[in-house]
């Protein structure tokens, strides 16, 4: 089973470098690095991310919807 820490911690670390990358290349590279660490949090065993019958989620990371996403 993987650190569910680590896995959130490198997805924000990724997202931070995806909006001050040097490049547009960079950006997009960096932007998909952490939506592939956001996958492996959302079918994490540990269900921090979930769907609950709502369509709400325990944590939303864009909360007021600043990066034009939700969880």
């Amino acid at each position: 089973m993987e650190d569910l820490n680590y896995l959130l911690k490198r997805e924000q670390e990724e997202l931070l470098r995806a909006r001050t990358a040097h490049s547009p290349e960079a950006g997009r590279v960096h932007e998909r690095l952490a939506q592939g660490y956001a996958a492996r949090i959302r079918h994490h065993p540990h269900p921090y991310r979930s769907r609950r019958a709502d369509g709400s989620a325990p944590f939303n990371p864009f909360p007021f919807n600043v990066e034009g996403g939700a969880a």
